[in-house]
């Protein structure tokens, strides 16, 4: 794990320095307040989980000279659909929208990595190459198999930048949630898509 985190700090170092034009990302916790998602049998909420990654990202991002805004910082804050949403493209800054979350089964031994964009969203095509780049590098991480997928969200469409979803696992898998608890994976994905922002160009 440490030999990877070293490997992609090293590719991020090298992107970095090429990349000409300030970064910015908005950083959805996805669900939050009554709205707590997904939930497991031992009481781990996706909001919960998700808000971890989402401080974890915004961590590494600022730490990489990226501007961050979130949508979400408490646990039992409530957002609507346009309030975590909307987000325009701004000459200043090359913008991407991440939101987060985690998938369910009612089999608990069910694993996997999904990605979504929209087709109809502007941008849909940089969002879709974002979206494969950090699938392939989540199947690395975490071992499960990744999937990109076209999904008419709400939050997808109200953006005009390249926006995602980012199931980066199962809530009712205890591996996933073990795993999403881990400062050192929280670490290595939110490196995963710094790097992976800053090889996707638009």
């Amino acid at each position: 794990m440490k030999r990877i985190v070293a490997v992609l700090l090293t590719l991020l170092i090298a992107t970095s320095a090429a990349y000409s034009q300030k970064v910015k990302l908005i950083i959805d916790a996805g669900h939050g307040g009554k709205d707590f998602g997904a939930k497991n049998k031992a009481g781990d909420k996706e909001s919960d989980l998700c808000l971890l990654m989402a401080e974890a990202l915004e961590k590494y991002a600022a730490e990489n000279n990226m501007e961050t805004q979130m949508t979400r910082t408490k646990k039992d804050q409530n957002l609507t659909h346009e309030q975590r949403s909307g987000f325009k493209v701004d000459k200043n800054y090359k913008t991407y929208y991440i939101s987060l979350h985690m998938d369910k089964d009612k089999n608990t031994s069910v694993r996997g990595n999904k990605l979504y964009y929209c087709t109809k969203a502007v941008n849909a095509g940089i969002a879709k190459q974002l979206a494969d780049k950090i699938g392939k590098g989540l199947e690395k991480l975490n071992g499960n198999q990744s999937r990109t997928e076209d999904k008419d969200a709400i939050i997808l469409t109200r953006n005009t930048i390249p926006s995602i979803m980012i199931y980066y696992g199962h809530v009712t898998n205890p591996q996933d949630v073990k795993l999403a608890k881990d400062p050192a994976f929280q670490k290595e994905v939110s490196l995963l898509i710094i790097r992976s922002i800053l090889e996707t160009r638009y």
